[in-house]
């Protein structure tokens, strides 16, 4: 049975890369789902692959999942053409990520092996393919989260600071498996949100149009 060695690249950084092997027997669903869980992407995401030529330019529909990978009847051997066959996926791990794929060769199978699988792996990926970082507690098993800030409410979301806190925080209280939610403090929250309501009293209609 034919084995395709697969080099898989994320949005065109091809420093970060995974090689993954599948015999030509199994669908892209199987492709997939190693896909993800090499790159630790986040699962049950609906994907499209579809085909490419030499240029990165793309072709035909090969298939759609959805979260569940269900109804890929698209084998890979079906699809393979070229010595270097190439294929383009786009994807979601909390936001949308585009993949690039292309043939590198074609191996035996080896005796008590599972396929798929990935042969090599290199380059950390991105951070939007790690979960968002979640509130702990300390080795002691106490509670050693500050109080939030009504602060990271405005804007876009929290500082690059407080993500960073929050991601050591994250790394620290991982060894203990204990998750308690931060203390948030609700009276100040409601007086920047006064605060916020009192501005809109200038506020005209007109001054849109």
């Amino acid at each position: 049975m034919a084995v395709y060695r697969i080099r898989v690249f994320i949005e065109d950084d091809h420093e970060i890369y995974r090689d993954i092997e599948i015999q030509g027997r199994q669908r892209f669903a199987d492709l997939h789902k190693q896909i993800v869980q090499s790159f630790n992407f986040q699962p049950n995401q609906a994907a499209e692959y579809v085909s490419s030529d030499q240029q990165w330019y793309e072709g035909d529909t090969v298939v759609e999942l959805d979260g569940n990978l269900d109804g890929d009847h698209q084998k890979i051997v079906s699809h393979i053409n070229f010595p270097r066959q190439r294929f383009l996926c786009v994807t979601m791990s909390y936001k949308e990520v585009g993949l690039a794929l292309e043939l590198q060769k074609i191996l035996k199978d080896e005796d008590g092996v599972t396929y798929p699988r990935c042969s090599k792996s290199e380059g950390a990926p991105p951070y939007y393919s790690q979960p968002p970082p979640e509130p702990i507690v300390d080795e002691s098993g106490d509670v050693d989260i500050p109080e939030m800030d009504a602060d990271m409410f405005d804007g876009d979301g929290p500082s690059e600071k407080e993500i960073e806190r929050m991601q050591k925080q994250a790394e620290k209280a991982s060894k203990t498996g204990k998750l308690k939610a931060p203390k948030v403090d609700f009276d100040k929250l409601k007086k920047e949100s006064t605060k916020k309501e009192e501005g809109f009293d200038d506020f005209n209609m007109d001054d849109l149009m």
